[in-house]
């Protein structure tokens, strides 16, 4: 892929900083934290009832809300604690009303949970490629014990199958408000990297991971984290920097210790707050012949204009230091990380830089409704639907070290389309890009951008 005209240096760049601009003013516009200071207080909160809750633990949901005994009411708070509350994933519903008819004014929280454990068909195209199709099946629990506990397993067969079993623990501690994490992973992952493949062809890669980690809330939206993770590597057929070891077989442990700020409303779709994300990865500890060290961040940031327009941006790196690194730890987009514009175009490297902005519309507001059925068991029958519309541009590269980081090394693209947030927590989303060669195509995608 050849880098764009020096005369799009000025565009990308604009890209880039408004990102980052939009990024900051959505910590500056959520500097509080919460959205009350602007509009005319509905009361003062005694008390926090909540109802619906059959199995989930009161805590569960009371440590998502910034609201609690003595505060002041606001209408946008209340749909700020509601969005938060929804973004548990646990719930088809949640409404939040003032009760100020009773000698103390009660803050009611009614919520529908959803079914918490049934098995997961899983089918779709790796990367979005229908040559890539792989299926299988899974089973999910998503709220063992009531506690917002996730126990996942599943089996996936056809391009790149895999295996894998997790669990997690939110609030291991109460006390101390500890979190744990552990879980173990098989997958053989078809070749990523169009450098090798066009040397010797696509080759095939055995992933065997390790992991288990620890973690603290520190306030409603910080948090920090350690995890230890052991990986095996193994490639089908070995050349130089396909693995570090000669032998064709990499097995090393990897450290990270991460940091994250997180205080927006609804997560899959936000409108408003703050996400800061940070780690610090060092793979290789001992003896291992791996041996380099990974610094992450990702920051987005939400601006809400009115009701209904948000301003969005995001600005996302990963550099590396040290010693060798071997294909499978390069970094890529074209694949979880893509340009709109160059939505199916691979670009590797050892670091990556990214960067998007967008202009949000909210067409019809999220809205709950019951379906008139009584086939389906009651948790399935409330579901949530919406629509809103967007303009967006994008920029990103990836580089290898010794080669500069220049602006015209830069791929960008930029285009409006139309999302439906649909129930479960599902985005849907259908665009139209232009790349800065004025190449335009249709993107079809299932996940939210940033």
């Amino acid at each position: 892929m050849p880098p764009p005209h020096s005369s799009d240096a000025c565009r990308i760049l604009l890209v880039c900083v408004a990102s980052l601009g939009c990024a900051m003013l959505g910590a500056f516009g959520h500097a509080q934290d919460t959205p009350e200071g602007l509009f005319p207080s509905l009361g003062t909160v005694d008390t926090v009832i909540i109802v619906g809750n059959a199995s989930t633990k009161e805590y569960v949901i009371l440590n998502e809300m910034s609201i609690r005994p003595g505060t002041s009411i606001t209408l946008p708070l209340l749909e700020y604690d509601r969005a938060r509350i929804y973004s548990l994933g646990l719930f088809t519903s949640v409404d939040l009303s003032l009760d100020t008819l009773s000698a103390l004014r009660s803050l009611i929280v009614l919520v529908s949970e959803r079914w918490h454990y049934f098995p997961v068909p899983v089918i779709g195209f790796r990367d979005g490629d229908p040559k890539k199709v792989y299926y299988g099946a899974g089973f999910m629990h998503n709220n063992f014990q009531g506690r917002n506990q996730k126990l996942f397993t599943s089996l996936v067969l056809g391009y790149n199958p895999s295996a894998q079993i997790s669990f997690r623990e939110p609030l291991i501690d109460p006390e101390h408000r500890l979190s744990f994490s552990t879980g173990a992973a098989f997958s053989r992952v078809r070749n990523k990297s169009e450098i090798e493949a066009e040397v010797t062809g696509d080759f095939d890669e055995l992933h065997y991971d390790f992991a288990a980690g620890i973690g603290k809330r520190l306030t409603l939206f910080e948090s920090v984290n350690l995890s230890l993770t052991y990986q095996v590597v193994e490639v089908s057929s070995y050349r130089p920097l396909r693995t570090v070891s000669s032998s064709g077989i990499d097995r090393f442990f990897s450290v990270t210790a991460s940091y994250g700020y997180d205080s927006r409303d609804l997560r899959e779709y936000p409108s408003r707050g703050l996400s800061l994300g940070a780690s610090l990865t060092k793979h290789g500890l001992g003896t291992s012949d791996v041996n380099f060290a990974r610094f992450g961040s990702d920051i987005r940031g939400y601006l809400p204009l009115n009701s209904l327009f948000t301003l969005a941006g995001r600005v996302t790196g990963s550099i590396v230091s040290g010693g060798t690194v071997p294909t499978y730890a390069r970094m890529y987009f074209g694949y979880g990380e893509r340009i709109r514009g160059y939505f199916k175009s691979v670009l590797e490297g050892e670091n990556l830089l990214g960067s998007s902005i967008e202009f949000r519309f909210l067409l019809l507001p999220v809205r709950v409704f019951r379906l008139p059925t009584t086939l389906l068991p009651d948790e399935f029958t409330v579901w949530q639907f919406g629509i809103s519309l967007a303009v967006f541009a994008d920029a990103g590269t990836t580089w290898f070290r010794g080669e500069p980081l220049a602006v015209d090394r830069f791929l960008s693209g930029y285009g409006g389309g139309i999302r439906f947030l649909l129930p479960y927590g599902i985005v849907a989303r259908t665009e139209y890009a232009l790349n800065n060669y004025g190449k335009g195509q249709f993107i079809l995608d299932f996940r939210t951008p940033f």
